[in-house]
């Protein structure tokens, strides 16, 4: 019997999208910087590309994080304090929380009768601070956070720490999150049951361990009845 829900932040509970997109354009006006279409792919393309390599394992989220803006300066040939820049859009970041659709009301009717848990591949203070903004907060046990644990998803010691202080089994728990690599490669190669939050409803590909899958959050209200 599950006795517990670990969620993923994310495009999970937070739409990332969103809120990049916001972030980007304000700090390129405070920085007096043209933020054009040619500099959006320019962006774009070393963005995906770090990322591309953290999902590897080749680097961490905050190497991805600490190298994107010096790249793309040095690429454009512009004298910009890529640190302060970088601060200042982890700063907009830290303030953008909007949510999933359904994500309010849903956490907060599966919190009335199991534990909730973060486990994200991100920066503590900036979790914590959107997820308290969007309400969220409150209603989660921990925050397991890859840079405050020292691993991040999916390698197995991000999972054996969260499981360390939660002090649950894998079999108790049901993972929910959007990323195949991550969160349902991680989750499930230590037993948990993975359920993949797939709103944009792409195949569910044959050779991973997924037990569940949710196109809408409303859904694992529902789905945990059954499952827990």
């Amino acid at each position: 019997m599950h006795k517990a829900i670990f969620f993923d932040v994310d495009d999970t509970l937070l739409n990332f999208g969103s809120g990049s997109k916001w972030a980007l354009a304000d700090v390129f006006a405070r920085f007096d910087l043209e933020l054009d279409a040619a500099v959006k792919l320019r962006y774009e393309g070393i963005n995906n590309g770090l990322w591309a390599e953290q999902k590897q394992g080749l680097r961490s989220v905050q190497s991805v994080i600490d190298t994107r803006f010096r790249l793309l300066f040095e690429a454009l040939n512009w004298q910009v304090d890529a640190d302060a820049f970088r601060d200042a859009y982890q700063g907009n970041l830290a303030q953008s929380h909007v949510m999933e659709q359904g994500a309010l009301e849903t956490v907060q009717q599966l919190s009335q009768k199991y534990p909730l848990y973060v486990a994200s591949n991100s920066i503590l203070a900036m979790q914590t601070s959107r997820l308290r903004l969007a309400k969220l907060l409150p209603y989660f046990q921990d925050l397991f956070v890859s840079n405050d644990i020292g691993y991040e998803k999916p390698d197995q010691r991000f999972f054996e720490t969260c499981l360390e202080r939660s002090q649950l089994q894998p079999q108790d728990i049901v993972f929910v999150g959007d990323s195949l690599e991550a969160d349902m490669v991680g989750a499930s190669g230590c037993g948990m049951t993975a359920c993949w939050y797939n709103p944009q409803q792409k195949p569910v590909p044959k050779d991973m361990a997924i037990a569940h899958t949710a196109h809408h959050l409303g859904e694992l209200t529902e789905l945990f009845c059954i499952l827990i």
